[in-house]
């Protein structure tokens, strides 16, 4: 398998059309996941993970193959252009207190029995929130790169998390409560 996507990747170096759509076809129902969890709101995921691939078979010129797996490089330019795009919208900053919160959060997600209705909970998230959570939750970045990342202060990536939590908690107890009540961003 990893001979087929080396040479997969060579023939999208060398501009071949049908490299292009193998490694397209390996890669997008992966990634379209990520677009949806990075997308802002009224930004059509579908249309990020297009823009995303354009400009991943515009790089990948500079993709080297043995210093890491291509999903990894692409998840990374789709997340880019996702907060790329949220950047462009100037999301007016909201600056909270921060206050710690308990575990309800976390022990809700743990216990949380349908994956589905908690990815809609979660992309319900006003868009600073979800990339905030996201990025810091699922994919692990510190408050200082999510704070680079998207150009606001630590502080903010903090209260912006802790928001993000509350939400969701409010979110799973309503979902708890009425499973089929109507998922919204608060």
């Amino acid at each position: 398998m990893k001979k087929e996507i080396k040479e997969i990747i060579e023939g999208c170096k060398r501009g071949e059309r049908t490299a292009q759509r193998l490694l397209f076809e390996l890669l997008a129902p992966r990634l379209l996941s990520v677009s949806r969890q990075y997308s802002p709101k009224n930004t059509d995921p579908l249309d990020n993970l297009q823009d995303s691939f354009v400009k991943l078979f515009n790089g990948i010129q500079g993709y080297d193959v043995d210093k890491g797996h291509i999903e990894s490089w692409a998840r990374k330019i789709v997340i880019n252009t996702a907060l790329s795009k949220l950047e462009k919208k100037k999301i007016e900053e909201v600056w909270l207190q921060h206050e710690e919160l308990d575990h309800v959060v976390v022990d809700s997600i743990n216990d949380c029995d349908d994956l589905d209705h908690l990815m809609q909970i979660i992309e319900a998230l006003p868009d600073g929130y979800k990339q905030v959570f996201c990025l810091y939750e699922i994919e692990g970045y510190s408050h200082k790169e999510i704070a680079t990342a998207l150009q606001i202060q630590e502080a903010t990536s903090r209260s912006k998390l802790n928001r993000s939590k509350e939400l969701l908690k409010q979110q799973i107890i309503k979902f708890r409560e009425n499973p089929f009540f109507n998922i919204q961003a608060e």
